[in-house]
């Protein structure tokens, strides 16, 4: 606890963040180490990332200790959790426990000069340095991803833990109270459409941009209600005025923009149809059974035969030369949307269980008496 302290802590974690989206994951971490006075959480940027621009600010008003990376002493941590496999990890000599960076592990490693056939997270030029593997857990969405690994980076298939998606146990949690988060939005009984994309140039608001106008355009808003929820790493290289800038006459007429760092999940369990490409709020959307149309998918990106490949294949696309109204009117969830989900995520509804026994294994500390269920998001509204 040392001499100034309070709380008597026996245990510190440090949380590792390179981008905004990460420290977005690590809020789905947070509830299961809830009420654990013996727990304290300080929070590191891991430099190298294009979109970290504005993080270390970002924790501040968060109100969360930040760490200067140089100030880091393997000493005062017991264990260190990112939400992604890359940046320096190896120069912290702390145990590390490594989680997907968005809704499992779907996508290729990217790389300044395209994407690799790796799978981001579970490749060997990530996990291993100079021969030593870096992570001391694996956190896997899914057991079929041990597969995966075994083929990417055989010699850490021992450091792999299956943990779910804390991410989907919390939508999942949330959908009874669904009519809370359409009271924070003022949807009424309006039919809520809501237009997510992920960033890069083969993404929806990539290649069209003009979507979100036409839809506010075409969708009467005593009957429609429009909201964008853009990824986070779209802000973080092109600001957040321009965002606005480019939305000013679609928001005049009733657009909603979900900031980057709250509300989407609130959102998104509020949503009626959704309109997305191929990030990770797409097959979250499309495994909870909500309408789903695709305006594009980053092909590309995507790693063959996973759940988000195959959501390419079953859902209906968007025709932005045909009738978008009649298009968002007919949209349907996603044939066979309860597989796509139990072969994206397991074990489903048991996430904050299994993370709790991971770190709590990691730190050398029994459990809390108490149980741990996965929580309902918070309410959002664009006016708070």
């Amino acid at each position: 606890m040392g001499r100034w302290g309070t709380v008597p802590v026996a245990a510190r974690i440090l949380a590792v963040v390179r981008t905004p989206t990460a420290l977005d994951r690590l809020h789905d971490v947070f509830p299961a180490l809830a009420d654990d006075v013996r727990l304290e959480i300080r929070f590191a940027v891991a430099k190298g990332s294009e979109f970290a621009a504005d993080l270390t600010e970002l924790l501040h008003r968060q109100h969360m200790r930040v760490v200067k990376w140089s100030k880091i002493r393997a000493a005062d941590f017991d264990l260190a959790i990112s939400p992604s496999s890359n940046g320096a990890l190896h120069k912290l000599r702390i145990p590390i426990m490594t989680m997907p960076h968005g809704a499992g592990h779907h996508k290729k490693r990217a790389t300044g000069e395209g994407f690799t056939d790796e799978i981001s997270g579970l490749s060997r030029t990530q996990l291993v340095h100079k021969n030593r593997i870096v992570p001391k857990i694996i956190g896997l969405s899914h057991h079929n991803q041990i597969d995966a690994l075994r083929a990417g980076c055989p010699e850490a298939v021992d450091r792999a833990r299956v943990i779910g998606d804390p991410c989907f146990d919390r939508l999942r949690a949330s959908i009874p109270m669904r009519d809370h988060y359409r009271s924070g939005l003022r949807s009424g009984d309006r039919k809520l459409v809501v237009i997510c994309s992920t960033w890069g140039d083969r993404s929806a608001y990539g290649r069209q941009a003009e979507l979100v106008t036409r839809l506010v355009e075409v969708l009467p808003p005593d009957h429609y209600q429009v909201a964008l929820v853009l990824h986070p790493n779209i802000p973080a290289q092109h600001s957040r005025f321009m965002v606005d800038l480019w939305t000013r006459h679609a928001r005049s007429r009733g657009l909603v923009v979900v900031p980057p760092d709250r509300g989407w999940r609130a959102v998104l369990v509020a949503a009626d149809v959704v309109v997305s490409d191929h990030g990770s709020l797409a097959l979250y959307a499309a495994a909870l059974g909500i309408p789903f149309l695709l305006a594009e998918f980053g092909t590309d990106e995507i790693v063959p035969g996973t759940p988000a490949a195959r959501l390419a294949d079953r859902a209906a696309w968007l025709d932005p030369t045909a009738d978008l109204r009649a298009q968002v009117d007919a949209a349907r969830p996603v044939a066979g949307h309860e597989e796509l989900a139990s072969d994206a995520f397991s074990p489903i509804g048991r996430s904050a269980e299994r993370l709790r026994e991971a770190i709590y294994d990691a730190i050398g500390l029994p459990l809390p008496g108490w149980p741990v269920r996965a929580e309902p998001v918070e309410v959002f509204s664009p006016d708070a």
